[in-house]
């Protein structure tokens, strides 16, 4: 009987926990932020914005040399 009860509370536990969702890479959330920003969704191009400010400088330079559209205002 308390092998069911164990059973029991372990199977409860384990269906109420939440699944975390797996987080995107950076580089794939940028893509799908300029793709929306393309298409004239402005919350995505402030998102982008943020996102993109927040970049550790690193990171930012190797974006800077594989995705320069995505700097565009840096050209000005």
């Amino acid at each position: 009987m308390v092998r069911i009860w164990i059973i029991g509370i372990a199977l409860a536990l384990a269906l109420a926990m939440p699944a975390t969702a797996q987080q995107r890479p950076v580089p794939q959330i940028l893509e799908r932020l300029h793709a929306l920003c393309d298409q004239d969704y402005k919350p995505a191009c402030i998102k982008l914005g943020f996102v993109i400010g927040r970049l550790q400088p690193g990171v930012a330079r190797k974006l800077r040399r594989d995705h320069p559209e995505w700097w565009w205002w840096e050209r000005w």
